[in-house]
């Protein structure tokens, strides 16, 4: 019942979004305050924001010890989420990324702006750090066996933070799983440093909506949240270089 019901408020968020499409090519490309509100919308239908909010914050007053964070409910939460909610969690990374475009260069210093940026921030660092540790995983089972599938001729990235067409949009949702999510300054934020690099981004596009003291929170939030998840990489990167020279 609450998927045919989130499934009915994404249509009829798509349809507000065909008409505010048609207002935009009469302003010659001018994003107007309404399609911010449409962007954070899908986000809160489509993500389990106050999971990861809620764990965001643990890590980042170290609350939750980071080593522990696989234990915490919320953890197992986004996981279910990026593992079995795919197709939708790829969806709202479209409407994180389109949030960040919108405020770099349509902002109008509203006060909903720090929070929905807050919320794509989060959005984006949930899937990219949950996904890559899945992915690498996989990846280590896997070994360095040659991949003897078919050649295939589809994207290899999509561009989260920049418009695109429809059918590119399809294509990501239904198979981005095996195509890389770039934002602009960061890269893939499924890899090693994606999740970090979205953090600082974030902080950076906050500091620009700075007339709001809530962004300040924001700001303290997600950055102390990005030196937890740099420490943690280079402990991860030195254990990796340890086995690396044992086994030779």
């Amino acid at each position: 019942m609450y998927s045919k019901w989130r499934n009915s408020a994404c249509d009829c968020l798509d349809i507000l979004h065909w008409t505010a499409n048609g207002t935009i090519a009469k302003a010659a490309g001018l994003e107007h305050p309404t399609v911010l509100h449409l962007h954070a919308a899908r986000i809160v239908l489509l993500v389990p924001f106050r999971e990861i909010k809620s764990l965001a914050v643990s890590l980042a007053h170290e609350t939750i010890c980071w080593s522990e964070h696989k234990k915490a409910v919320e953890w197992h939460q986004i996981w279910r989420w990026v593992k079995y909610d795919q197709y939708k969690a790829r969806l709202a990374l479209i409407h994180a990324g389109s949030v960040l475009w919108y405020v770099r260069r349509y902002s109008t210093n509203a006060f909903h702006e720090p929070m929905a940026v807050f919320l794509a921030t989060l959005t984006l660092w949930a899937y990219g750090w949950c996904h890559g540790s899945t992915t690498q995983h996989a990846d280590s089972e896997k070994g360095s066996q040659p991949d003897q599938s078919e050649p295939h001729h589809d994207p290899t990235f999509f561009h989260l933070d920049r418009p695109c067409d429809d059918e590119l949009v399809q294509l990501f949702v239904c198979k981005g799983q095996t195509m890389r999510a770039n934002v602009t300054g960061v890269g893939d934020i499924c890899g090693p440093y994606g999740p970090e690099r979205i953090l600082r981004e974030g902080c950076r596009i906050l500091l620009s909506l700075m007339s709001w003291g809530i962004s300040g929170d924001f700001v303290a939030i997600l950055t102390n949240l990005a030196d937890q998840v740099s420490r943690a990489s280079s402990a991860s990167g030195q254990s990796r270089e340890v086995e690396g020279m044992l086994s030779n």
